[in-house]
């Protein structure tokens, strides 16, 4: 499976301790911009952005995601234009704005809870409450609906 990422994901699962459990999903692919903006400004998943073999980082031309620039920051239209561009079978991505554009451009979109949720139905995960504990704890947005599932 091609996947392309946004770095939200990448910075959600390394601040978990778990950003490994990417690649038992696909061949991972990250624009350039995704990879500045987790490794230049010292985030969540910086070092093991850098060190992830399993990660690779391509180039994305301007003129490839010009069109989405506007309403979106680097890392989204070139995560989105990479996408198209690699005929990627998924996008990870949280932002609303960028998930509706791929939506648009008829690209399967699962952001992070997506993720964990594939994952505890797989059975990489045991305690759902807890990894939604942790997220919050590092700044996932979630809505009150969701925080009484993962609380069941």
């Amino acid at each position: 499976m091609k996947i392309v990422s946004n770095s939200s994901p990448l910075i959600f699962f390394s601040a978990i301790g778990m950003p490994d459990i990417l690649a038992d999903f696909g061949d991972i692919s990250i624009p350039k911009a995704v990879y500045e903006e987790v490794t230049n400004n010292d985030l969540k998943g910086s070092k093991e952005v850098k060190n992830a073999d399993w990660i690779k980082v391509v180039e994305v031309e301007e003129h490839e995601y010009i069109a989405f620039s506007s309403a979106l920051g680097a890392g989204e239209a070139q995560a989105i234009a990479l996408a198209i561009k690699q005929n990627a079978d998924l996008i990870l991505l949280d932002d609303l704005v960028g998930r509706r554009a791929a939506v648009a451009y008829g690209i399967e979109v699962m952001g992070t809870l997506g993720l964990l949720k594939v994952m505890y139905q797989k059975y990489l995960i045991e305690n759902m409450k807890y990894m939604l504990d942790e997220l919050q704890k590092h700044g996932l947005w979630m809505s009150t609906d969701l925080e009484i599932v993962g609380k069941v």
